[in-house]
């Protein structure tokens, strides 16, 4: 009896079986979006994998995951269209579905866009160590960046041509607009003038480390405007680009050995044959360190200064990293230290001798 009487109910009031119908719509679209979604991520992953991996699961899974949204706005739109609320409602709703439409198929295509670039750099290591062909990373970054900002652009115009603006006149606005910002901003077009020559010429790249007169550190981002350096006090310092392409670059990570030149000094009172045992001893030592590059090297007693017999040290190290080169330095410097001490010799200090007269000392 409950049933016939709200069968009657829906029977007489057709705008509340509407409603209902709507509701139901909308809860179905609510309730599977993300059964549904799952179920494509799973249909592709078995396409796009079926004979070599092409996209693992999780990365499919990350860029499809807005289709979700885009469930929940298809019913939301089909709920408010089975309303029949009048052909000027339905013609809104259909423009916001479609702009809805638009929204999502960007946030997949960006998505889509970051998880690429991964697979370049994936890519890019993988050919460096087969074919010995780099791929620079500053390159993929900037190319990534560009390619997003074309989606949105893209995107942008469609959504603006959906609510009835004259795209043309917008993109002919924009174009003399930025003709007129391009004169004004003479610095900004020499900033994005530097960061394509920093792009082609590659006078170095993410991750290298620099140095200029006014700034020393590891390069974190390029970009067309600035480059981000980040200095050993791990300061971050933005340098607009033009001012690094008018300097002089030193680029320390294209290293491929690293120099090491220094002096010793030994007292007045150290005879010959000592001299050349003690030069002979730290050739040797320096050049039985595996680090070293013994073709290299060159110990010579160098000069008679002042108040020391010097020996002149250079030596070259295959480790370029800081931290490496300073630890074999360290094992040199104690390897001579051993050898002066045990030839019976000893290092000079800077001393001065004074002579006096004895007849001008007794008259005074």
């Amino acid at each position: 009896m409950f049933i016939n009487l709200f069968s009657d109910i829906i029977a007489s009031n057709l705008w509340l079986f509407r409603l209902l119908a709507s509701i139901a719509i909308f809860l179905a679209f609510w309730c599977f979006k993300a059964l549904i979604t799952k179920l494509v991520v799973k249909g592709l992953d078995k396409v796009l994998n079926r004979k070599r991996q092409i996209a693992d699961h999780a990365t499919l899974t990350f860029v499809l995951t807005p289709l979700k949204t885009l469930l929940a706005a298809s019913g939301i739109y089909l709920a408010l269209i089975n309303l029949d609320l009048g052909n000027g409602f339905d013609s809104f709703w259909l423009k916001a579905y479609r702009i809805s439409f638009i929204i999502v198929i960007t946030w997949i295509l960006l998505r889509l866009c970051e998880c690429t670039s991964d697979s370049l750099f994936h890519f890019n290591r993988k050919l460096d160590e087969q074919l010995d062909v780099s791929l620079d990373k500053t390159i993929i970054t900037l190319l990534k960046k560009i390619v997003k900002v074309l989606i949105l652009i893209v995107a942008g115009i469609a959504v603006l041509s959906e609510t009835g603006i004259n795209v043309t006149t917008v993109i002919t606005g924009i174009g003399l607009g930025g003709l007129t910002f391009a004169l004004a901003a003479q610095d900004t077009a020499q900033n994005l003038f530097g960061g394509l020559v920093i792009l082609f010429d590659k006078p170095f790249s993410v991750d290298d480390w620099i140095s200029t007169s006014s700034i020393e550190g590891v390069v974190e981002d390029i970009n067309l405007r600035s480059t981000r350096i980040r200095t050993f006090p791990n300061s971050l310092v933005i340098v607009p680009n033009s001012s690094l392409v008018s300097s002089p670059i030193t680029n320390w990570s294209k290293m491929n050995k690293r120099r090491a030149s220094f002096s010793i000094g030994l007292t007045y009172d150290t005879p010959m044959e000592k001299m050349q045992t003690c030069v002979a001893r730290i050739t040797e030592m320096v050049n039985q360190n595996p680090e070293v590059i013994p073709s290299d090297t060159v110990v010579r007693f160098d000069t008679f200064a002042d108040s020391s017999l010097n020996i002149s040290l250079v030596f070259f190290t295959r480790p370029t990293g800081y931290a490496d080169f300073q630890r074999i330095k360290e094992a040199v410097n104690y390897g001579i230290m051993q050898i002066v001490e045990e030839e019976g010799l000893s290092f000079a200090f800077p001393t001065r001798t004074l002579y006096v007269n004895s007849s001008e000392a007794s008259q005074n």
